[in-house]
């Protein structure tokens, strides 16, 4: 009985230290982790290192998956009139414009996680930026007409444009209309969740909300930005509108992480 009773004593003992291992201060660059996550940013991969046991630090990249809407949109007046070197116009009926967008974007993000309770407990709160091209979503079109139609008449130097919501989108000689969203290339961030980039074990999970701080969104066509306070200021609902409030981009990260030293 003697026997079993120590036994087990070193068995709980035995259990005590393993636990006490899990918990165990982290060191100042002494591990290393991975992490695959999933969110509003796209998918995105990186790595952490803790520095205490209340700060740790991590960076990684977004590649957000490429999302390619299209649509047809109508030119303006639906039609052009070109005047004849030897007199009068001649009449071109214009169909619609196909036009494609492009959400495609890679970025990259360093966040320094401050955990308030230490080993206790995984709540984070995070601060950080990211970093990556300003353009967030191009637009781009193709006319076979409209190109035909300066062909025809070379010396003409009329515009021919088709309408997104209250937008004017100019098409050029080639028949090609080109447009973008930008924002800053530069974005502070600011979040907060629960999990480690380092976990305790082998393996964890991590959850993340934040707001990424990117700017007011900016309108270019053709790498000339358009004025949009003229559109905005008859007060609906329009896309000018919604774009000209838009100054931060909400972030939801799930991320499977583990401990790889």
């Amino acid at each position: 009985m003697k026997k079993l009773l120590i036994v087990c004593g070193l068995a709980l003992l035995g259990m005590q230290n393993a636990s006490a291992q899990k918990v165990e201060d982290y060191g100042i660059f002494e591990h290393v982790g991975a992490n695959l996550s999933v969110g509003t940013e796209g998918i995105s991969i990186g790595v952490a290192t803790p520095i205490t046991n209340y700060l740790e630090v991590g960076m990684g990249v977004n590649f957000m998956v490429a999302i390619k809407p299209s649509g047809d949109v109508s030119f303006k007046g639906g039609s052009v009139d070109v005047p004849q070197p030897g007199g009068g116009t001649k009449h071109y009926q214009l169909d619609k414009l196909n036009i494609k967008g492009n959400f495609a974007r890679t970025t990259w993000d360093f966040k320094v996680s401050a955990y308030p309770f230490g080993t206790k407990n995984d709540f984070f709160v995070a601060a950080g930026f990211s970093f990556g091209g300003k353009k967030i979503a191009t637009l781009e079109g193709h006319s076979d007409e409209v190109a035909r139609i300066y062909q025809e008449n070379p010396t003409w130097q009329g515009t021919i444009d088709a309408v997104i919501d209250q937008y004017s989108i100019r098409i050029d000689r080639n028949g090609n209309a080109d447009g973008d969203l930008r924002v800053n290339a530069f974005r502070p961030y600011l979040g907060l969740g629960y999990g480690r980039l380092v976990p305790r074990g082998r393996v964890g999970f991590r959850a993340e909300l934040g707001l990424q701080f990117m700017g007011h969104i900016k309108v270019y066509q053709n790498d000339s930005k358009l004025d949009i306070d003229q559109f905005v200021n008859k007060g609906d609902d329009s896309l000018s509108k919604w774009v000209n409030k838009l100054a931060v981009y909400p972030v939801l990260k799930f991320s499977l992480t583990t401990r790889i030293l």
